[in-house]
């Protein structure tokens, strides 16, 4: 896992010095090496203070700050291929660069171990003069997650993998173009207004001044057969291709972490863990006296596994808030609730000193765990249900992944979704809806998913428990209820000024959000006007607001406190 960042057309002798600056914004991504390519030089060393920009000039520049995991400390980017015509930027993990690696042996010199010059020594081979074309042909062998960049001096090529596990974002003013791993680095050089992300499957690169994105990994979820009819048949198939995402993502590790909750998620990549003897800690925040922390401790000294929880209160929260909303570059209610317990956990892992956290993200919407699929089976039928969880399987990666990766990333930690391998979800979609969730008012969802769990040895009552959804079970979402009344903002004085949440969160995240309120509890899941106003009230007092949002927003916000 790194943090990667590119310049292009910028004047020759800004170039170093801006880009420097992006990968300072990007530090926390990267604290085991940093480098830089500009013009015809490549730069690297064990730090990014030592690095020098003195003498570079170009019109473009590539830069990459490092954590070391696979490879250890050998490894420094952006690599350069032995012509030194190609230059590489990788941020990511490639689960097959052991297969791929033997492939090449006898054909090729590797210098490092690490997946980043298997990335690269595949690009020598595939390099015809075509830049795109070689790497789309190199795409398709890799197993894995990355956004990485390539370039062979005239051109830049950058690509996200198929479910956009990791994320890039492009950016432009003027005639400069970047594109950074996340949108902080864009700010550093005032780009983020005018930033986009690159979609999941696609390639980008420039052309008559502009980001061009064309999708280069079809993966069409939607055509997938249901065929998997079969519950014996389905159980063995998804024990198998569950148990292969698990090995490919520990294989090389002495240890691990879990993202834990005490549900039936995180508990069945734990006790895979344990009967695969890999060795792991489970990591779990939540409000003190929240379900989700009692649950958790009950459960983890149930099966011996090893627990570090975090408890916060509300003055906790209030003094987290302005780091965990710079962090995910979000504020919207209901991306900040569930990143809060996220976070300190993520935190609690950092100083246990962990590199590498498994997460069960995911397996709700692959084996029908919320709510509200029941309800859509009952009042729509199972072929809704299909349609409306692949979206939200598609859509994951700007309503998750994208801000958990940041979570993890800004304590200098990589996160693992092994529920999201391309064998698991192609596996579980080929699972009978029916096997998932059962006609006339199913309170427990992802049937299949808690079945193995129970025959591979997990207790009924674990298997099978109700669980909440982590801002409601950790108490989240009544702790923001009540920081924002504690601070005076109650829905009286938000309805009598002009403020409208619309206008801060301009794109609707999460499907409890964007649709799941249609079918009951509706009010569960709303979000409070005056919950939002607080949380951009504390964004603008904290700089967190972009130009353009100041413009819009503080004339709302000061009506507010004036009130």
């Amino acid at each position: 896992m790194c943090g990667i960042a590119g310049l292009l057309h910028c004047q020759p002798d800004e170039t170093p010095n801006q880009l420097k600056d992006m990968l300072v914004a990007l530090q926390h991504r990267g604290p085991d090496g940093a480098g830089m390519a500009v013009g015809s030089e490549v730069r690297t060393g064990p730090s990014l203070d030592g690095l020098s920009t003195e003498d570079l000039e170009g019109r473009q520049g590539l830069g990459h700050v490092r954590l070391a995991i696979v490879g250890g400390k050998h490894g420094p980017q952006p690599m350069q291929s032995d012509d030194g015509k190609l230059l590489l930027l990788h941020n990511g993990e490639i689960y097959n660069h052991h297969e791929l690696r033997k492939e090449l042996a006898g054909k090729v010199r590797f210098e490092t171990k690490t997946d980043s010059e298997v990335i690269l020594r595949l690009l020598e081979r595939e390099y015809k003069g075509d830049l795109q074309a070689a790497l789309r042909r190199v795409l398709k062998e890799l197993d894995g997650v990355y956004a990485l960049a390539v370039s062979d001096g005239e051109d830049i090529v950058i690509a996200r993998d198929p479910l956009g596990v990791r994320q890039l974002y492009l950016g432009h003013k003027g005639k400069t173009l970047a594109f950074a791993s996340e949108r902080k680095g864009l700010q550093a050089v005032e780009l983020d207004d005018a930033s986009t992300r690159l979609e999941p499957g696609h390639l980008a690169w420039v052309e008559e001044g502009r980001w061009i994105q064309k999708e280069f990994a079809q993966i069409d979820l939607q055509s997938v057969p249901t065929d998997l009819t079969d519950q014996e048949a389905a159980l063995r198939a998804y024990q198998q291709v569950l148990e292969q995402a698990l090995h490919k993502r520990t294989r090389d590790r002495d240890r691990v972490g879990v993202i834990f909750s005490g549900g039936i998620d995180s508990v069945l990549i734990a006790h895979l863990l344990r009967q695969s003897d890999v060795p792991f800690t489970c990591y779990c925040a939540g409000f003190r006296g929240s379900a989700d922390l009692g649950s958790a401790r009950a459960v983890a000294e149930e099966f011996g596994f090893p627990i570090r929880c975090r408890e916060f209160t509300l003055d906790d929260i209030q003094a987290l808030l302005p780091q965990i909303m710079e962090t995910i570059e979000d504020r919207s209610q209901l991306q900040v609730e569930v990143a809060i317990p996220i976070y300190a956990a993520v935190e609690a892992a950092a100083e246990a000193g962990e590199r590498v956290l498994l997460t069960g993200q995911a397996a709700d919407e692959l084996f029908g765990g919320y709510s509200w699929y029941a309800r859509i089976v009952d009042q729509e039928g199972y072929d809704s249900f299909i349609r409306h969880a692949i979206t939200d399987i598609e859509y994951l990666y700007k309503e998750t992944l994208e801000r958990e990766d940041k979570i993890t990333m800004a304590h200098s930690i990589e996160l693992r979704v092994p529920y999201l391998d391309l064998a698991v979800v192609h596996t579980a979609l080929r699972i009978d809806p029916r096997l998932k969730i059962h006609r006339g008012g199913d309170r427990l969802g992802k049937r299949i998913h808690r079945q193995l769990a129970e025959r591979l040895g997990i207790p009924r009552e674990i298997a099978w428990r109700v669980k909440e959804a982590a801002q409601h079970g950790a108490g989240i979402h009544d702790a923001l209820r009540a920081l924002a009344h504690r601070s005076g903002f109650t829905r009286e004085c938000v309805d009598a000024a002009d403020y409208c949440a619309q206008d801060s969160v301009t794109e609707v995240l999460g499907s409890c959000s964007r649709y799941g309120y249609r079918y009951g509890e509706a009010e569960l899941w709303k979000d409070d006007e005056h919950v939002q106003c607080y949380l951009d009230t504390l964004a603008w007092k904290h700089g967190l607001l972009s130009e353009n949002e100041t413009q819009q927003l503080v004339p709302a916000l000061e009506d507010v406190a004036a009130d």
